[in-house]
C-alpha cells in the first residue's frame, strides 16, 4: 500500500507516495537529492547522514514515512544565501577530503558535535567511516570549526562572508604548493557527481543470481517464473552469451593474467559467483526475479586452501581447454615465478645464524564506500556509452570491444567522480553485464553492487603464505636470503602473478645480499577472487621481511637500526633478482638515511631502551622500511594533450583517472607550473574514452611519475614551439624507486592482548613533493589502512569458501577513534626521472604500517606474532604460549 506523504527538504515543499519499507535515502535521492550517499544500508557508516527536524540521522535505516509533516536537511541544504556553514568552510580550508564520498554525511554529523576534546571527538565519528583520508585532516577540519566559530561570534556578518570566500578562491603559486584540490568546493557542497547520480530516461536495472555453492557445474537453469514477474524485461544465462575468455584484470596488452573468466558460465567456482543476470525496471523487482530462478546444480568437490589446491588435491578449478595462459591447470596454479642472484647454498654455507620462519597474511577487502557501479546507454547515433567508477576507462575499452564485436571508437568509456579505489576498480567487474543487458534491450542500464557483494563477490587481497630463510654474519650482514610466496589467487587468476611476483621482488630487492632466490606459486581456489589492492603484493613481503629482519637483530643482539642501515641497498645499485639485463627499477633520488634520522629523532628512540613497564600494560617500539617502484616502465603508457584556448586559458585533457588521490589538481600544477600560470587557468578533462587520449588508467603508483611527465613535457613543447595545441606520449624506461621509512610506539595489554597504536611517524623519500598537503593525505590514510591490517582487518571464511563477516559491522576497518596522530615527514631530494624531481607516493605508505607494529608489539613483550591481523585473541594467545 503507498503511503501518501508531506514533508519538506532544504526549505522545499513536496508531497509524495512511497511504498512501505521505502528508506528516506533512497526517497531522497529519488528526488535528486544526490549528496546523500548509499554506501552500506546497514547504519554502519555515516555517509548518508542527514537532519530531521535538526536531528543527524541515518537515512538509509530511517524509514521514510516518518519524515511526514517533518523538515529534513541534507547536505546541499547546509549553505545559505551561497555563503557556506562554518563546517563546510573549516572542511574545505583543511581539506578534510579525498574521494569525497563519505564527506556530506561526516560534514552533516560534525556540524552537530559540541565542543570536544580531540579523544572525545574521535570517539564521537566512529558512527561515521572514512576509507580515504585517515580522519587527521578531518579531525583538524572539526577543529577548526570551533575556532572559526569562536571567532565568528565577534565578527560582522560581512567578515565571515569574507572569511568564506578567500578560502573559496585560494590558488597557490604551483609545484610545490598546497593548493586546494580543486574538487573541493563540489565536495563539501554536495554537488560532486558520482555515477549512480545520474537516471537517463527509461533506466533499467540489472541485479545477479549469485551462486550458494563454491564448486558447482550448471545442469539447468529454469527463469520461466522470473520471466513472468511483472517488471521484468530480460534474463540473461550462460546459454544466451558469447563463450568469449578473458581476466578482469585491467592490465596493458598483452595481458599477463589467465584468461579464464566467463561473461556467465555453466560451472561456479566460488560462493558469490555469477548464474543469471536479471534487467528489471526496478532494482527490488529485479532481486525479487533472481529469487524466483530454479537452478539444478551438479555439486563438485572443492577446495579453499592453495597448499592443498596446489598438491594433489583431486580438484580443477579450471578443467576448461577455452581458458588460456594458465600455467599448470591440473594443480590449480595460475602463475609461478622463480627468480634467483648467486649461489645461495654457498650463501646458507657461509652463515654465522639462519633463521627461517612462515607468516600468514590474511585476506582483506578495499572497502572503498562508492560501490561498484555503472550506467550504460545507446546513443541516437548507436555509439555505445558508459559511465562507470572505474580506474581504468581504456582498458574497460578495449575488453568491452573484444567482448561484443564492436569497434573501440563505438564505444565511450568514462569516469565520472570516483569514491575510491584502492585497486579493486582496476577490474572491469561491473562494466560488462551491464553492457551486454543495454545492447540486447537497447535501453539504459544501470547495475549496482551491494555493500555485501563488495564484500563477497569482487576481489580482495591476496591471503599468502610466505616462508622466509635467511643466513646472516655475526656482524649483521646478510649472505643468503629465500623467500617462498604462495598466494591465494581465489577463483580466477586476475592480477596473481604479478602481485606473487612484486610480494618476493620487492623486499628482497631493498637488501644488499649476493645470494637470493624467489619462488612464487598463485593459486587458485573455491574462494572469491584475489586481485590488485594498495601495494600489490610488497605489503604483503615487507611484513614478512621486516619482521624477520627484526627478529635477526633481536637474536644477534644488534639495534634493529644497525642491521637495517649495514644491508639496506645503496644509490647506484641495481634491483636484478634474477636480472641481470632487463631490471626495469632503478635508484633515483635517495634519502633513506635521512628518513630513518628523522624517524628516531621524532620518537626520540635511543637503541637499547627497554619496553616500559606499567602494571600490566608494556609499552615498545618498532620500525619498518619499504620501497615501491612509481609506475610501471616500457609498458604503462600515458598521452596528454595541451591546449591555449581563445580566451587566454589552456585546456588539458588526459586519461588518467583521479580516485580521490587529487591528480587532477597536482597535474595542472605541473603544467601551471612550466606555463607560468595559475592552476585555475588551466581546465582539464581526464578519463573518458572519446573525449581525452589514452591513459593506462590509476594504478602502480603511476599517476605523477608517468601521466605528469607527460603533462610536463606537453606543457615544455607547447612553450618551446610556440604552439596552440600539442600532444604527448611518455613511457618511463626505468621505474624509479620511493622509499618510506615507519616507527610505532605501542601500548599491549598482557591481560587482554589488546594492542593500542598510541605514536606513529612516517618518512617518505618521494623526491619532490608536488602538493604537499595532497602527499601528507596519501601518507595519513595510507597509514590508516596499514592499522587495520594489522590489528583488525580479516575476511573470515567457513568450509564452503562463504564469507561470514560480510558487512562494515562485523568487518572492522578502523574509525577515528582507532589511529592515533599521525605525522608525516616528507624528505624531498628531486629525482633525476621523474616531473620537478617527484616520485610515486600512493601506495608505499601503507607498507610498512604492520610489521612496525609487530615489531613494536615484539619490543614491548618478547612476542613475536607472524599472523595478521594481531587481534586480541592472538596476542594473548601469544603471551601465554610463549616460554616465560
Amino acid at each position: 500500500m503507498l503511503e501518501d506523504l508531506k514533508f519538506i527538504v532544504n526549505s522545499q515543499s513536496y508531497r509524495e507516495t512511497c511504498h512501505p519499507g521505502t528508506s528516506l535515502l533512497s526517497l531522497l535521492r529519488q528526488l535528486g537529492w544526490f549528496g546523500v550517499h548509499r554506501v552500506c544500508d546497514s547504519g554502519d557508516c555515516g555517509a548518508c547522514t542527514v537532519w530531521v527536524n535538526d536531528t543527524p540521522i541515518h537515512s538509509c535505516i530511517y524509514p521514510a514515512m516518518r519524515v511526514a509533516n517533518q523538515s529534513v536537511t541534507t547536505i546541499e541544504g547546509l549553505a545559505q544565501n551561497g555563503e557556506l556553514a562554518t563546517i563546510q568552510q573549516a572542511f574545505l580550508a583543511a581539506q578534510g577530503f579525498q574521494c569525497g564520498f563519505c564527506t556530506p554525511g561526516m560534514i552533516m554529523s560534525a556540524a552537530k558535535l559540541p565542543e570536544l576534546s580531540e579523544d572525545e571527538l574521535r570517539l564521537a565519528l566512529k558512527g561515521n567511516l572514512c576509507r580515504c583520508t585517515g580522519y587527521q585532516a578531518i579531525i583538524e577540519s572539526i577543529k577548526r570549526q570551533v575556532v572559526t566559530e569562536r571567532t565568528c561570534t565577534e565578527r560582522s556578518r560581512s567578515s565571515r562572508s569574507e572569511a568564506g570566500s578567500r578560502v573559496e578562491t585560494r590558488h597557490g603559486a604551483s609545484v610545490g604548493e598546497s593548493i586546494p584540490k580543486q574538487d573541493g568546493a563540489a565536495i563539501v557542497t554536495g554537488k560532486a557527481s558520482y555515477t549512480a547520480d545520474i537516471s537517463p530516461p527509461g533506466l533499467l536495472h540489472l541485479k545477479l543470481l549469485r551462486s550458494p555453492h563454491p564448486h558447482a557445474l550448471i545442469r539447468k537453469i529454469d527463469t520461466q517464473k522470473a520471466k513472468a514477474l511483472p517488471g521484468v524485461v530480460a534474463i540473461f544465462t550462460h546459454e544466451d552469451v558469447p563463450r568469449i575468455p578473458y581476466t578482469t584484470a585491467g592490465h596493458a596488452e598483452p595481458v599477463p593474467d589467465p584468461l579464464d573468466h566467463y561473461l556467465l558460465d555453466n560451472k561456479v567456482r566460488f560462493v558469490g559467483d555469477r548464474v543469471a543476470a536479471v534487467v528489471a525496471e526496478t532494482p527490488h523487482i529485479a532481486e525479487k526475479a533472481c529469487e524466483l530462478i530454479v537452478v539444478d546444480y551438479e555439486i563438485l568437490p572443492h577446495v579453499i586452501d592453495p597448499i592443498q589446491a596446489m598438491n594433489n588435491s583431486g580438484v580443477v578449478i579450471h578443467d576448461e581447454p577455452e581458458s588460456l595462459q594458465i600455467p599448470d591447470r591440473n594443480r590449480n596454479i595460475a602463475g609461478e615465478i622463480f627468480l634467483e642472484s648467486g649461489d645461495l647454498e654457498q650463501g646458507f654455507n657461509q652463515a654465522d645464524l639462519i633463521v627461517e620462519n612462515t607468516y600468514q597474511l590474511p585476506a582483506v577487502q578495499h572497502v572503498h564506500l562508492e560501490p561498484h557501479v555503472t550506467i550504460s546507454w545507446l546513443e541516437a547515433d548507436g555509439n555505445l556509452v558508459v559511465r562507470s567508477s572505474t580506474q581504468v576507462p581504456f582498458h574497460c575499452q578495449r575488453l568491452l570491444s573484444q567482448l561484443f564485436n564492436l569497434p573501440q571508437d563505438k564505444i565511450r568509456v568514462y569516469k565520472a567522480q570516483i569514491g575510491g579505489g584502492f585497486g579493486n576498480k582496476q577490474e572491469i567487474l561491473s562494466e560488462d553485464l551491464c553492457v551486454l543487458a543495454t545492447l540486447r534491450t537497447g535501453k539504459p542500464v544501470q547495475w549496482e553492487f551491494t555493500r555485501k557483494e563488495e564484500f563477497t563477490a569482487t576481489n580482495s587481497r591476496h591471503a599468502m603464505t610466505i616462508r622466509v630463510k635467511t643466513g646472516v654474519k655475526t656482524d649483521g650482514t646478510l649472505v643468503a636470503q629465500e623467500m617462498e610466496v604462495i598466494g591465494n589467487t581465489g577463483a580466477y587468476g586476475n592480477h596473481g602473478q604479478t602481485v606473487v611476483f612484486l610480494s618476493g621482488y620487492i623486499p628482497l630487492g631493498l637488501y644488499r645480499c649476493s645470494n637470493k632466490r624467489l619462488q612464487g606459486f598463485a593459486v587458485y581456489t573455491n574462494t572469491m577472487p584475489a586481485g590488485a589492492f594498495r601495494g600489490y603484493g610488497a605489503t604483503q613481503g615487507t611484513f614478512a621481511m621486516e619482521c624477520q629482519i627484526d627478529e635477526i637483530a633481536q637474536k644477534l643482539n644488534i639495534d634493529p637500526l644497525e642491521i637495517h642501515l649495514k644491508n639496506l641497498i645503496r644509490p647506484g645499485d641495481l634491483i636484478t633478482l634474477g636480472r641481470t639485463e632487463s631490471h626495469f627499477n632503478l635508484i633515483g633520488s635517495y634519502a633513506v638515511t635521512e628518513c630513518w634520522e628523522k624517524v628516531t629523532q621524532s620518537l626520540g628512540y635511543i637503541p637499547g631502551t627497554p619496553p616500559r613497564v606499567e602494571g600490566s600494560r608494556r609499552r615498545g617500539v618498532g620500525f619498518a622500511v619499504s620501497m615501491q617502484g612509481s609506475g610501471l616502465s616500457k609498458i604503462h603508457v600515458a598521452k596528454v594533450k595541451l591546449s591555449l584556448l581563445p580566451d587566454g586559458k589552456y585546456e588539458l585533457k588526459t586519461g588518467s583517472v583521479d580516485v580521490g588521490t587529487g591528480s587532477d589538481t597536482t597535474l595542472r600544477q605541473i603544467a601551471a607550473e612550466v606555463l607560468g600560470v595559475e592552476v585555475v587557468d588551466i581546465n582539464i578533462i581526464a578519463g573518458d574514452t572519446q573525449q581525452t587520449p589514452f591513459d593506462a588508467g590509476s594504478y602502480a603508483s603511476a599517476t605523477i611519475y608517468i601521466s605528469g611527465q607527460a603533462v610536463k613535457l606537453a606543457a615544455e613543447k607547447l612553450v618551446d614551439n610556440r604552439e596552440t595545441s600539442v600532444e604527448v606520449s611518455y613511457a618511463a624506461d626505468e621505474s624509479t624507486l620511493t622509499f618510506a621509512v615507519q616507527g610505532v610506539e605501542v601500548e599491549v595489554d598482557i591481560e587482554t592482548g589488546k594492542v593500542q597504536v598510541l605514536r606513529c611517524v612516517q618518512a617518505i623519500d618521494l623526491g619532490k613533493a608536488i602538493n604537499p598537503r595532497i602527499c601528507h593525505g596519501q601518507a595519513t590514510g595510507g597509514i590508516a589502512m596499514g592499522i587495520g591490517y594489522a590489528l583488525s582487518e580479516e575476511l573470515l571464511f567457513n568450509e564452503q569458501g562463504c564469507i561470514i563477516n560480510p558487512t562494515l559491522r562485523e568487518y572492522r576497518i578502523p574509525t577515528a577513534a582507532d589511529i592515533p596522530p599521525i605525522e608525516v615527514i616528507l624528505i624531498e631530494q628531486a629525482d633525476p626521472y621523474g616531473p620537478f624531481g617527484a616520485k610515486g607516493v600512493g601506495e608505499i605508505t601503507t607498507n610498512c604500517t604492520a610489521p612496525a607494529i609487530a615489531n613494536a608489539i615484539a619490543h614491548a613483550t618478547g612476542c613475536r606474532l607472524r599472523q595478521l591481523p594481531m587481534t586480541p585473541e592472538r596476542v594473548w594467545q601469544q603471551l601465554n604460549d610463549s616460554p616465560t
